[in-house]
């Protein structure tokens, strides 16, 4: 959910309260209103009628209900001085209407000029709470709708005119890359947030591409370095074991010297190669068929294959064609070709699979299942293979990871591995 879009959400959740607060609140401050405007009519009105006693007793005869809405009663003088005067609401019989309906009553005593006392109840025109619970709902509802309006158009008019600074930042670092030789400012804003927002991010990426060029530069000096005295100890340890005054024991030790140099050349290759690799140094992408990519590795371990008695099984059943980095492709295939013939048995066999969806290389082996958590670490490699470095499979899920693909192990009495595109 976009961050304006949630504003909203959290404004819309935060005014339905208020309102709806606000509402009950309002209720009943406006019907204490209401209540105390017809009690000042009913006082007022008792007042008028102990005024029209003096002029016309007849109207201490109504004992009921009617249309003057009274009833006077005589009391004793006892039970009129306990009376204060009192205002609630009471349900009344209607006659005409031939329903109850709710009004307010007055009660009250008072001794006429004839010293009797006299207690008096006047009623209220008919309360109709549910009428003015309709009416107060339906206006709150419309200022709620207004209010709703007036949100969303400040969200999309005011709230993505002060967020877009923000949008603009986002955008500038999804376009961001540590191999980027200059950097660019941020797109300015006159809100001091976002202002200094902008700095502290600027400052924090000059940071880390400097710190990413000194670290790209020490792997490649280091690498460098020990690549030049590798190959010179492997030359001089050649030369040495060509010397016709060596035993056999000598010779065999030259060799396995020889064997751990070379090791060690394969291993500091393959691990500059995985720190290039992760740091994303190969940007460049192509859409690329792997099938002339298998065709390709295929004939170039061929001789190794014909060696070994490893017969190789191509099926097509479709083409895969992803855009994905040539290089990184080509190694990508040539790990995995390797993999299958270097772990498997003379006289044994690999079958490739390719579909548009990707492919598959399944190969015999003596060796035991793997599991599928650990064979894609570093340095996870069979004891057996002493010239593997143990690295061939992380730099395949390396390249996976960086060009978007899936890369996944089964096996089934045969080691098999799964290519495909993260979006099929």
């Amino acid at each position: 959910m976009k961050l304006i879009n949630h504003t909203l959400l959290f404004l819309s959740a935060i005014l339905f309260v208020t309102v709806s607060m606000w509402a009950g609140f309002f209720y009943y401050q406006l019907l204490n209103q209401v209540k105390t405007t017809i009690d000042d009519g009913l006082a007022n009105y008792k007042i008028v009628l102990i005024d029209k006693l003096k002029e016309d007793s007849l109207i201490i005869q109504q004992s009921v209900f009617n249309e003057n809405n009274y009833i006077i009663k005589n009391v004793t003088e006892e039970y009129a001085l306990s009376v204060r005067d009192s205002y609630k609401d009471t349900m009344i019989f209607s006659p005409v209407k031939n329903l109850r309906y709710q009004t307010r009553l007055l009660t009250s005593a008072f001794v006429a000029t004839d010293e009797k006392y006299y207690e008096m109840r006047v009623i209220s025109q008919e309360l109709d709470k549910s009428k003015l619970i309709e009416k107060l709902a339906s206006s709150l509802l419309w200022l709620y709708l207004f209010l709703f309006v007036s949100t969303i158009l400040i969200n999309r008019f005011v709230l993505e005119k002060t967020w877009k600074p923000f949008y603009q930042l986002i955008n500038y670092l999804n376009d961001f890359r540590l191999d980027k030789v200059e950097l660019q400012n941020p797109s300015e804003s006159k809100i001091r947030e976002f202002t200094v927002l902008n700095k502290s991010i600027l400052n924090l990426l000059k940071t880390n591409v400097g710190i990413f060029e000194n670290q790209k530069q020490f792997i490649e000096n280091v690498s460098h370095e020990l690549q030049t005295p590798l190959a010179i100890g492997i030359n001089k340890l050649e030369l040495l074991a060509g010397d016709k005054d060596l035993s056999a024991e000598h010779i065999e030790k030259i060799g396995s010297a020889i064997e751990t140099f070379q090791r060690l050349s394969v291993l500091n290759k393959s691990l500059l190669l995985l720190s290039k690799i992760g740091n994303k140094q190969f940007i460049s992408k192509e859409i690329l068929s792997f099938d002339e990519i298998f065709t390709r590795i295929l004939d170039d371990f061929s001789e190794y294959s014909e060696f070994r008695d490893i017969r190789t099984t191509y099926l097509k059943e479709g083409i895969p064609y992803i855009e994905i980095n040539k290089d990184l492709a080509y190694i990508l295939v040539m790990n995995l070709v390797k993999n299958a013939i270097t772990h498997n048995f003379r006289g044994g066999e690999i079958i490739i699979r390719m579909s548009s969806a990707g492919f598959s290389i399944e190969n015999t082996s003596e060796e035991p299942a793997i599991p599928s958590d650990k064979i894609f670490e570093r340095f996870n490699r069979n004891t057996k293979g002493k010239n593997s470095s143990g690295l061939g499979l992380a730099i395949v899920k390396a390249i996976a990871d960086v060009s978007e693909l899936s890369v996944t192990y089964i096996y089934n009495g045969r080691h098999i591995f799964n290519v495909s595109s993260v979006n099929e």
